[in-house]
């Protein structure tokens, strides 16, 4: 969120009240920050601007519904969440347990979701729009993502972030299955190359897709 640096402070405090209380009012915000409502509602608009707080109602006993503001999810986003912990510690277990094959299995059981799940955004596409899509699922799932043309006809999706860091750290195969998804997304007639991985130092997890040769010719339709 890009904003003047004497402002930041005052909306960061707006964002932890609307977290630490729930929705709250203009005057209740005000009166916590010591502020008029004028200031409140300044704060307010340019936070609505860039997504992290939206306006709704709330009853009250008598006559018409408060106006409240409360956080919406990309602002939830904000706060720390230790979903790599719980899911390392399910992982644990699951090795503990039932063994390393169970892990295994549910890594599979995943990809094989996803692949249904995005199937229709890549299915029969030609390779830039193939590779485009690919890139915006990864964006969507945080991983920061993009795609470039390269030589040759070739796609470069790139990915700036780890959304599964630590997972990934501890169990390498879900890099592995991640790889397997996007083959399986592009289908038999691209072939999808990781020729850069965050996991082995480099700076970015990179693919590189091209269209797959058979008997030493491209396929047709890429």
């Amino acid at each position: 969120m890009s904003e003047p640096a004497g402002n930041a402070p005052t909306r960061r405090a707006v964002l932890d009240l609307l977290k630490r209380n729930g929705p709250q009012t203009v005057a209740q915000l005000g009166a916590a920050l010591s502020l008029s409502g004028v200031a409140v509602r300044r704060h307010l608009e340019t936070l609505e601007h860039v997504g992290l707080v939206q306006q709704t109602t709330r009853p009250q006993a008598r006559g018409r519904p408060a106006y409240v503001y409360a956080l919406t999810e990309l602002g939830h986003d904000l706060f720390p969440r230790n979903y790599h912990q719980l899911v390392g510690q399910l992982l644990e277990a699951a090795t503990s347990q039932l063994g390393p094959e169970a892990v295994e299995r549910l890594f599979d059981h995943r990809q094989r979701e996803l692949a249904e799940l995005y199937a229709g955004r890549t299915q029969g596409r030609p390779l830039p729009e193939l590779a485009s899509a690919l890139a915006a699922i990864q964006d969507e799932n945080g991983y920061m993502a993009d795609c470039s043309g390269m030589q040759d006809g070739r796609w470069l999706v790139s990915e700036h972030n780890c959304a599964i860091a630590r997972v990934a750290g501890a169990w390498p195969t879900a890099c592995a299955h991640e790889l397997a998804l996007f083959r399986q997304l592009a289908g038999p007639g691209v072939d999808v190359e990781r020729v850069s991985h965050i996991q082995a130092g480099d700076p970015v997890c990179a693919y590189v897709l091209r269209a797959a040769e058979r008997d030493g010719q491209a396929q047709p339709g890429h």
